[in-house]
C-alpha cells in the first residue's frame, strides 16, 4: 500500500471526525468550530481513493466478478454488521439515541445498504452503498479486459450525465445517477495519470497547493450549489490534493502514527459516531459540556483511540476469522470433489 494513500485515508477519516464532533458542540450551544464547512469532503477524497486502490487492486491480478465482490463484501460487511448489530441494540432500547438529529431509521436498509430516504442504523453507511455500486459496475466490466477502467468511467460519468438530464425525483433513481460517482472517476483518472507521469517536485507542490485553495474557496468564498456542484467543490480540490501527494510518493517519510491511523480510518469512521455520543453523556453528566476546548479534545482523543483499538481486535481479528473460515470450506469442498471423481 502507499504510503501517500495510508496518509490521505488518515485525513480523510479525521475531516469526517471533525464534522461530526462539530456537530456535536453546536448542538449544545458552542460555535467553536462554526467555520469548518469542508469535513464531508472527506467523503469525497474516500471515494477517490476506492477508485485508485480497485485499479491498484487488478492491476496484477484480474479477479472474476464473483472473486472480486466476495473479497469486497468480506473486507468491508462484517465490521459494518457487528456495529450496526450494537446500533440495532441501543436503537431497541433508546430509539433518541440513534440519529439524534431526527428523521425515520430503516433497519432493512441499514443492514443491506439499501438507497432510501430513511437513515441507517450508522448514518455514515450511506457512503458504503456508493461503494458498493462503484465495486459492481468495476466488475461488470472485467468482461472489457484492459478497456475496463475506461468502461468503467463512461459507464459513471453517462449515469450522471442522465441523472442531470432528467433531474430524477425517486431516491433509487437519484441514487443510480448521483454525481457523486464522478468522484470514483476521479480515482481512476489519477491512477492512470499517477502510473504515466512523473512531475517534479515543484509541480506535484503546485497541485496540492490547488487544492488547499479550492478547500479554502469551498469553506469560506464560494460554492457550487447544485447537485453536480456539489460534488465537484469537494471532488476538485480533493483530486488535485491527492495526486500531489501520491506522485510524491518516494518522497514521502513514514509516520508511524499517521500511517496508523490511515490503516484504522475504516474503524474510526464507523466507529467514531458511538465514542461521541458516549463522551457526550459522560460530559453531561459530569456538567463539563460547555468547557467547548476539553470538550473536542475528548471527542477526537477518544475517537482515534477507539478507532484504532477497533481496527486491531475487531476489524482485524474479523477478517482473519473469515479468511481461515473460507479457505477451510474450500480445503473441504476440494477434498470432497477429488473423492467424488
Amino acid at each position: 500500500m502507499f504510503i501517500s494513500v495510508q496518509y490521505l485515508r488518515a485525513i480523510a477519516a479525521f475531516m469526517v471526525l471533525l464534522t461530526h464532533s462539530a456537530f456535536k458542540l453546536k448542538s449544545n450551544g458552542s460555535t467553536l468550530l462554526d467555520w469548518y464547512n469542508i469535513g464531508g469532503y472527506g467523503v469525497d477524497l474516500f471515494f477517490i481513493i476506492s477508485g485508485f486502490i480497485m485499479c491498484l487492486t487488478i492491476e496484477k491480478k484480474r479477479d472474476s466478478f464473483i472473486s472480486f465482490m466476495k473479497k469486497r463484501i468480506v473486507r468491508i460487511i462484517p465490521l459494518y454488521w457487528v456495529l450496526t448489530s450494537v446500533a440495532f441494540v441501543v436503537f431497541l432500547l433508546s430509539p433518541s439515541s440513534v440519529n439524534s438529529s431526527g428523521g425515520e431509521t430503516s433497519i432493512i436498509a441499514s443492514y443491506f445498504l439499501i438507497p432510501t430516504t430513511s437513515k441507517y442504523l450508522i448514518n455514515n453507511g450511506w457512503t458504503l452503498s456508493f461503494e458498493f455500486y462503484f465495486y459492481l459496475i468495476f466488475s461488470l466490466c472485467f468482461v472489457l479486459g484492459s478497456f475496463q477502467k475506461q468502461a468503467t468511467s463512461f459507464t459513471l460519468v453517462l449515469l450522471v450525465l442522465i441523472g442531470s438530464l432528467y433531474s430524477f425525483q425517486t431516491p433509487l433513481l437519484i441514487f443510480l445517477t448521483s454525481p457523486l460517482l464522478l468522484e470514483f472517476v476521479l480515482g481512476i483518472i489519477a491512477f492512470k495519470l499517477i502510473r504515466n507521469y512523473k512531475p517534479s517536485i515543484p509541480t506535484c507542490t503546485f497541485f496540492i497547493l490547488l487544492g488547499v485553495a479550492g478547500l479554502i474557496q469551498a469553506n469560506s468564498l464560494w460554492r457550487w450549489d447544485t447537485a453536480l456542484g456539489s460534488s465537484l467543490n469537494g471532488g476538485l480540490p480533493m483530486f488535485f490534493i491527492f495526486i500531489g501527494l501520491v506522485f510524491m510518493e518516494r518522497k514521502i517519510k513514514m509516520n508511524k502514527y499517521l500511517y496508523e491511523l490511515g490503516m484504522s480510518s475504516y474503524s474510526l469512521y464507523l466507529l467514531h459516531p458511538f465514542t461521541l455520543a458516549f463522551v457526550t453523556i459522560i460530559f453531561k453528566k459530569l456538567e463539563l459540556i460547555h468547557y467547548n476546548l476539553i470538550y473536542l479534545a475528548t471527542m477526537l482523543i477518544s475517537s482515534l483511540i477507539m478507532g484504532w483499538l477497533c481496527y486491531y481486535y475487531l476489524e482485524m481479528k474479523l477478517d482473519k476469522l473469515i479468511r481461515n473460515r473460507t479457505q477451510k470450506i474450500k480445503i473441504k469442498l476440494n477434498t470432497k470433489l477429488k473423492d467424488y471423481l
